[in-house]
C-alpha cells in the first residue's frame, strides 16, 4: 500500500497472485477432538503471534484514511473504501481470534459461557457487515462497497471478485448466522438469553464454527492483498513513465 507522496525508491511492480479462493469456504465437520493442554497452549502462541502480525498494520491503514480524506480524485477514492474494508477486515479476523483465545482460556462455567455468546455476536454482524444476508443489509456491506470501483481494475481482480461473491453468497444462506443469539446478548433479552447460554457447550465445535466467518474474513483480506499490489503497480507505472518525481 502506497501513496503518491511515497519514496518510490523500490520502484519494482507487485505480484498479483491467483487464489483458489474455495479453499477458505470448505465445510469441515466436528470430529469430536477436544484439545489437550499442549494442544491449547500451542493454539494460543498461534492467535497472539497472528494478532501481533496483522495488528501491525492497522497505523497505517488508519494514518492513509486521515490523509486522503479530503483528496476526491478516482484514485484516493478507491484508496479510501479499499482502506476501510481492510481497516474492518483485519480487526474482525483479530476480534474473532481474541474472543476464542479467552473462550478456550475461561475456567468458570460463567465466564466460558459468556464468551461462547459474544463469540456468536461477532459471527453474526461480522458476516452482515462483510457481505450482509439479504438486500437491504448488502447494500452497505463492506464487500459491495468496493463493487462500484471493480471498473478500474484488471480483468484477474474482477474475476476474483466474481468468485469470491459466489462463494460467499453461499456462505451467507448456510445458516441464520446465530441470528438469535446475536439478538438476545446485544439486547440482553434475559429468559431466552439464559436458555440459550446453558446449552452443552462443545468446545472445539465452537472454536470450528468461527471458522466460517475468519475463513471467509481471510480470503477477502487475500483478495484485498491483490486490491493493493494493482494500486501500488499504478503508482510505479506512473513513476516509470515520469508522472511521479522524488523528491
Amino acid at each position: 500500500m502506497i501513496s503518491a507522496e511515497e519514496d518510490l525508491s523500490f520502484r519494482t511492480y507487485s505480484p498479483v497472485l491467483n487464489y483458489r479462493y474455495d479453499r477458505w469456504f470448505q465445510n469441515v465437520e466436528y470430529n469430536g477432538h477436544t484439545l489437550n493442554e499442549k494442544e491449547r497452549k500451542e493454539f494460543i502462541k498461534v492467535i497472539d503471534e497472528t494478532v501481533s502480525t496483522f495488528t501491525s498494520g492497522l497505523p497505517l491503514l488508519t494514518d492513509e484514511l486521515k490523509r486522503t480524506k479530503d483528496l476526491k480524485d478516482d484514485y484516493h477514492n478507491i484508496c479510501r473504501v479499499v482502506y476501510s474494508v481492510s481497516l474492518f477486515v483485519v480487526m474482525t479476523m483479530c476480534d474473532c481470534m481474541v474472543a476464542g483465545k479467552y473462550f478456550i482460556l475461561a475456567d468458570a462455567d460463567y465466564d466460558k459461557r459468556f464468551m461462547r455468546g459474544k463469540m456468536k455476536v461477532i459471527l453474526n454482524e461480522g458476516f452482515k457487515k462483510l457481505y450482509g444476508y439479504i438486500e437491504k443489509n448488502k447494500k452497505s456491506a463492506g464487500w459491495f462497497r468496493l463493487l462500484g470501483y471493480m471498473k478500474f481494475f484488471p480483468e484477474v481482480i474482477n474475476r476474483q471478485y466474481q468468485d469470491l461473491t459466489f462463494q460467499l453468497e453461499k456462505q451467507s444462506r448456510i445458516s441464520s448466522w446465530w441470528k438469535d443469539e446475536r439478538d438476545y446478548e446485544t439486547h440482553i433479552e434475559s429468559e431466552k438469553l439464559y436458555a440459550s447460554r446453558i446449552v452443552d457447550i462443545e468446545e472445539s465445535k465452537e472454536m470450528m464454527e468461527t471458522l466460517r466467518l475468519y475463513d471467509a474474513l481471510f480470503a477477502v483480506n487475500h483478495f484485498l492483498t491483490n486490491v493493493h499490489a494493482c494500486l501500488r503497480n499504478y503508482l510505479v507505472e506512473k513513476y516509470r513513465r515520469g508522472e511521479i518525481k522524488e523528491e
